[in-house]
């Protein structure tokens, strides 16, 4: 499921909230409370959080600064493919040698 497929509100000075979906095995609508560390990790994961009135959410969740150096660059979704290489060049002493050197 997509972090768009998610609907985040916060309430109660935005310290808890409600998120909900739609359930993609059954298709019922399921909506659950969400404390400030569910709040935290939905928004990590891309869920826009909104306040009652539909408007984005200006809370802070969790205790860190923005990245001075801004946002990560758009790239690809890791796959199982991509997990499957990096398992094998794990497994390869000559490619861990070579990367860890480049640190040194």
């Amino acid at each position: 499921m997509s972090a768009d497929a998610v609907l985040l509100h916060v309430l109660q000075g935005d310290s808890d909230g409600i998120y909900s979906f739609i359930c993609p095995a059954c298709r019922e609508d399921v909506e659950k409370r969400a404390d400030r560390r569910i709040i935290a990790l939905l928004v990590s994961a891309g869920v826009g959080a909104e306040d009652r009135s539909g408007h984005p959410s200006t809370a802070r969740f969790g205790d860190t600064e923005p990245d001075p150096r801004g946002p990560l660059p758009k790239s690809p979704a890791f796959t199982l493919d991509d997990l499957i290489d990096f398992h094998f060049l794990l497994q390869d002493d000559r490619y861990i040698e070579e990367s860890l050197a480049s640190y040194l």
